[in-house]
């Protein structure tokens, strides 16, 4: 079951709220024969997450998110290197080094009964129960928005989810019964390069960005996405050519081949973010517009 994104969230009684985690999201079987794990995509992943143990009796469908906790807060960045694991030795070592927490919200199936069809409100007692009886890691809800959106801010998470709770699961289907409300942030960021497109080779694909800073520009991520046609063909136009990487640390590798031409940094643009990783890159970037009032020393993030 899917959410639809929101700008407020509903209020009222007949509501729900959880913290939207910046994880996987995943569905797991469980059962006395051990645990399977699917993405939303239906691809099997359980080889990746060796930790996650199966509960002990009965059987269960849970949905819910695989989070990698780094200093109590989710990362990301840290589950990055997790998600495309085939190979179990490799999984088991990762394991070690970065463990993983499946945090479930939903209870789909159980003992061979089909829950979808129960309110949202009864799933989550049932859960909640069942977790209880085999140390299942649960995800909080509560009953008030705004106290909600305040700690998860405070916390630095990604956002709130609110459920309807009389809502029906409904697998695949997004709907207003359940919504999210993501965090985002805009920030002013320096050209540095730009990426050619892999279908039209000399076209720009995507901008290499970076926060200008007393010792020079460092390198902040990629931004492809709001990008049209006609912009990206104004914005090529605009940028001005060079020989060698502005940034001072080593030029990052582009994924899959793609061509980078390094440019003067000289114009800015803002884009809009979830969040800033620990290696100070951007999260899930959004390319909004240029900034022409802005000279690239205020590209400060």
């Amino acid at each position: 079951m899917l959410a639809s994104a929101v700008t407020d969230l509903p209020l009222g009684s007949g509501w729900i709220y959880e913290f939207k985690w910046d994880g996987v999201r995943a569905l797991c079987t469980a059962g006395p024969d051990g645990v399977r794990l699917f993405s939303r995509r239906g691809n099997e992943i359980t080889t990746a997450y060796p930790e996650l143990a199966a509960p002990a009796g009965g059987s269960v469908t849970l949905d819910g998110e695989i989070v990698a906790f780094v200093a109590g807060r989710p990362s990301f960045q840290a589950l990055q290197e997790r998600m495309h694991v085939r190979k179990a030795a490799d999984a088991r070592r990762l394991a070690e080094k970065t463990p993983v927490t499946f945090m479930a919200f939903d209870l789909l199936e159980q003992d061979g009964t089909d829950l979808t069809g129960l309110p949202l409100g009864e799933r989550r007692a049932r859960l909640e129960k069942y977790a209880a009886e085999h140390a299942i890691t649960v995800s909080p809800s509560f009953d008030d928005a705004a106290a909600t959106e305040q700690v998860a801010r405070a916390s630095g998470l990604e956002g709130v989810m609110a459920k309807r709770v009389a809502s029906r699961y409904r697998p695949g289907v997004r709907t207003t019964d359940w919504v999210k409300l993501r965090f985002l942030a805009t920030g002013d960021f320096a050209v540095v390069g730009w990426e050619e497109s892999r279908e039209h080779p000399g076209a720009l694909s995507s901008l290499v960005l970076a926060t200008m800073t007393p010792d020079g520009p460092v390198f902040a991520g990629k931004v492809g996405s709001g990008l049209t046609g006609r912009t990206a063909a104004a914005l090529q136009r605009q940028l001005t050519a060079r020989r060698s990487c502005p940034l001072p640390a080593v030029p990052p590798v582009s994924p899959g081949g793609r061509t980078v031409h390094w440019v003067e940094p000289e114009v800015v643009v803002e884009v809009k973010y979830t969040l800033i990783t620990t290696d100070r890159r951007l999260r899930q970037p959004v390319f909004l517009r240029v900034r022409t009032d802005k000279s690239v020393e205020e590209a400060t993030g």
